[in-house]
């Protein structure tokens, strides 16, 4: 890997880091989310100082282009992260979909007291 690739590679990471920082701070990322992607950008920086830890995992792993190992991990990531987006949004789907059911129950709840009690004068 070239100087300038390293160095833009480490520019990104650390604007990475920043984001990520400035959206705990204001409450716009929850930790869990912030933390994950706090080691990728670790990894990032990682790979950006020392490229040759990419090229001894490839070794060991047997693969001969060490940017394909790269990208398949980087796919295998991004694979992980939908799988857990999907499940967090099925979860939530879930619990709306309990808490409208109770609401509703309430409602008809309020309404056959209210018209139990009849109308005050």
């Amino acid at each position: 890997m070239s100087l300038t690739a390293r160095i833009v590679s480490a520019l990104l990471a650390a604007v990475v880091v920043a984001i990520i920082l400035k959206l705990q701070r204001r409450g716009g990322m929850v930790s869990k989310y912030g933390m994950l992607w706090m080691i990728t950008s670790a990894l990032m920086l990682v790979l950006a100082a020392a490229p040759d830890v990419a090229d001894t995992v490839g070794g060991w792993l047997g693969v001969d282009y060490t940017p394909s190992l790269v990208f398949m991990a980087a796919l295998g990531f991004v694979l992980i992260v939908l799988v857990q987006y999907s499940w967090e949004l099925s979860r939530t789907e879930q619990r709306i979909q309990i808490l409208m059911e109770e609401v509703a129950l309430l409602r008809q709840e309020l309404e056959e007291q209210r018209k139990d009690a009849g109308p005050e004068d």
